[in-house]
């Protein structure tokens, strides 16, 4: 973890890859769960789904906001909060910050 975000992150969530669509069972294909470091807030505000090659860009009203510096959460996968009061959520936008001016990694934004 990056000396910025050891202060931030306290937080845990775990991550269900999106694999793929399962056009014969009609569900979806998750790869195997995973933690992150993270913060998060409850938001409700307009935003745009992530644009191509998997987004299309349309407009929704987000639920959550959650902030980590793991690259590896992306569009579509599910990400459960460390809240047993909250259902997994679907990442609907992604959106990455460059830290390159604290010598340090990228922070990302995961929209729900």
């Amino acid at each position: 973890m990056s000396s910025v975000s050891r202060w931030a992150y306290k937080n845990t969530a775990t991550v269900r890859p999106f694999v793929e669509e399962d056009g014969e069972a009609g569900g979806i294909i998750y790869g195997p769960e995973y933690t992150i470091a993270c913060t998060w807030s409850a938001e409700a505000k307009a935003m745009r789904e992530a644009s191509a090659p998997a987004g299309n860009g349309e407009e929704f009203v987000s639920a959550y906001l959650i902030y980590t510096e793991d690259a590896r959460p992306q569009y579509r996968d599910m990400i459960k909060l460390n809240d047993p009061t909250i259902p997994d959520q679907e990442i609907r936008a992604r959106t990455v910050w460059d830290m390159a001016m604290f010598n340090d990694t990228p922070d990302y934004l995961l929209v729900t």
